[in-house]
């Protein structure tokens, strides 16, 4: 077995404690998430511990603000080191529907040129540009559906 497989076994193992955790303790989340679009198309990313869709996204880390969170996981999961200015707040979604409580701080970022996406295998296996529908269809985590519903009445 390779290394990258027993790290993706790490992190599902990992993932399930951290649901358990959840169930048990209702704690209350905060984390940031990127829509990176590039013409017309969002970056979404598989995980190695989930079946659904998501965007490039992670906790809060202790003193880290949103900002802060959302240029480390777009450099942790796919390779991207924008700068801060290019980033746009896009407002907060909060969902108490799931074992926890989740406030979830959503950020744009609108590329003229396609990035170049760099996954490390492990924690992310996939990332590709998908129309907002399409990713959609193939099933997002549910504070990403709630951003692109709220995106497509606005």
């Amino acid at each position: 077995m390779d290394r990258d497989a027993l790290w993706r076994i790490a992190y599902r193992c990992a993932f399930r404690l951290r649901v358990l955790y959840w169930r048990i303790g209702r704690p209350r989340l905060e984390g940031s998430y990127v829509a990176v679009w590039h013409a017309g198309r969002l970056l979404v990313v598989r995980n190695s511990y989930r079946r659904s869709l998501t965007l490039p996204s992670g906790g809060l880390a202790r003193g880290e603000t949103p900002l802060d969170a959302a240029l480390r996981e777009l450099r942790e999961e796919v390779g991207l080191a924008p700068d801060a200015a290019s980033l746009r707040y896009v407002g907060e979604i909060v969902d108490v529907v799931g074992p926890a409580e989740d406030h979830a701080h959503f950020f744009e970022l609108h590329c003229e040129e396609e990035p170049t996406i760099e996954v490390d295998r492990r924690e992310v296996v996939w990332a590709g540009f998908l129309r907002a529908e399409e990713a959609l269809e193939h099933g997002v985590v549910r504070v990403v559906r709630m951003y692109l519903e709220s995106r497509a009445v606005s």
